[in-house]
């Protein structure tokens, strides 16, 4: 099940934004001891302050398996502005039809190994929630970026995105940015990878989404 959480709405969901921030400070502190902010057990930094939207993949008791934050690469990203040195030339992504994904994470269970044939579900749920809100949003692409067990583990699953430049050495960590380009060559990708017929998406919060960006 897909959960989406505007930022100005994060109020309303303290129990799974509490529960997002501590699964990404489990993987990305944790495990992977990436150099991030720690506070309170939540992994949390600047972009988080900015409303980006979230998109959370719950189990079947509403507990966060996954998630991933978007915002436009019309103000403030991480690749703009954290990473810039993985586009070339000192260029800029920067439109509104492009939006950047952040902070992918899912929790590791026996069906989402890093060497697994297949995604998990929370990976193919997330996957196909970024094409639908891409959808809604009028989106061209989503770009983001990742580090080399999750590039190796995409080009097996033939979900690697189109390379923004070549990729680079970054506290230790091989890391690339990636674009995706939103339409039905994605979601019939994903789906076929991960067996999903469809996914639970909550209409009500796309149809915001289409009004505020109409407004």
């Amino acid at each position: 099940m897909i959960r989406i959480i505007p930022g100005e709405w994060r109020a309303r969901h303290p129990r799974l934004i509490d529960e997002m921030h501590k699964l990404r400070r489990s993987v990305f502190h944790d495990r992977l001891k990436w150099q991030v902010t720690v506070i309170n057990r939540w992994e949390i930094d600047g972009y988080d302050a900015l409303d980006p939207l979230y998109v959370l993949s719950l189990d079947e008791n509403e507990r966060v398996v996954g998630g991933l934050r978007l915002l436009p690469t019309t103000g403030f990203n991480m690749l703009n502005d954290t990473f810039p040195q993985l586009l070339p030339d000192s260029a800029r992504v920067q439109s509104p039809l492009i939006w950047e994904s952040s902070r992918f994470t899912v929790r590791m269970t026996g069906d989402c190994r890093i060497d697994a044939p297949v995604i998990s579900r929370a990976t193919a749920e997330l996957g196909l929630a970024l094409n639908e809100i891409g959808k809604a949003a009028a989106l061209t692409h989503i770009v983001t970026v990742y580090d080399r067990a999750m590039h190796r583990m995409l080009l097996r699953s033939g979900c690697a995105g189109e390379p923004l430049g070549p990729p680079q050495m970054i506290g230790g960590v091989e890391t690339y940015a990636v674009s995706y380009e939103v339409g039905p060559e994605w979601d019939a990708r994903v789906r076929k990878l991960a067996g999903l017929c469809s996914i639970d998406l909550e209409t009500a919060v796309l149809d915001k989404l289409r009004a505020r960006l109409a407004s």
